[in-house]
């Protein structure tokens, strides 16, 4: 396994996405990015919280899967609650995360990080983001895309001290040799798509390429972490 991680600022002045990968205590590969909810206040220190009790809630459960994932969540979503009381302010963070052990992967989200799983050029899952648009879409409550454009960047779930909009997506994915998966901020799948991406890691010098096209062009901080096998 091979793991390749990028973050920078963007347009912005701070970043607040914050990227943990670690080794649960059951052997598993911890990936995780976590992205501090623009515009709204300590939005790194939230993803920091968010990142810190995910993993350690999952570091001593017995076993790794979609409830104790969810409790895990829910574990953050009250650490924020209490932050966000103690200072008064509106934190949170939205996440995309995957969970390695073997050749099974627990792959999870709240919010629009994306993640997705390739073979060379080919994707061969991809998450679907809690957001407004989604939400429209799937009601059809409309239809036409130059439509979207105002909901775009509204999530419908995050990690912000309500639990009723911190319910996960989960996968569970058998892979292969040959595969690998891409968790990215929306600051990436806004500024890039997933086919230039794959493009850039197919290439010799993979993530420098990458890395001067979000330098040039991201207007939000920029997260990606790669994983091959």
């Amino acid at each position: 396994m091979k793991v390749k991680q990028l973050t920078g600022t963007g347009k912005r002045e701070s970043n607040q996405d914050f990227i943990c990968i670690d080794r649960l205590e059951s052997g598993a590969s911890f990936f995780l990015i976590a992205d501090g909810m623009g515009g709204y206040e300590k939005g790194d220190e939230a993803a920091r919280i968010v990142s810190e009790n995910i993993f350690t809630f999952l570091n001593f459960v017995g076993s790794i899967n979609e409830q104790n994932i969810q409790k895990a969540v829910q574990k953050a979503n009250l650490a924020i609650k209490q932050f966000n009381n103690k200072n008064s302010i509106k934190s949170g963070a939205t996440i995309g995360g995957i969970i390695v052990a073997e050749n099974t992967a627990h792959v999870f989200w709240v919010g629009d990080v994306m993640i997705y799983q390739i073979n060379n050029d080919k994707v061969l899952f991809q998450t679907k983001s809690h957001t407004l648009v989604n939400s429209l879409l799937e009601t059809e409550s409309i239809k036409e895309e130059e439509s979207l454009e105002k909901y775009k960047h509204i999530v419908t779930r995050s990690i912000s001290g309500k639990p009723s909009e911190s319910s996960i997506g989960h996968q569970l994915i058998q892979f292969s040799e040959g595969d690998s998966f891409i968790i990215c901020s929306d600051g990436v799948h806004n500024t890039v798509s997933i086919e230039q991406i794959i493009v850039y890691i197919n290439q010799e010098n993979r993530l420098e390429e990458l890395e001067k096209q979000f330098l040039k062009d991201a207007q939000d901080n920029y997260s990606v972490i790669i994983i091959s096998f």
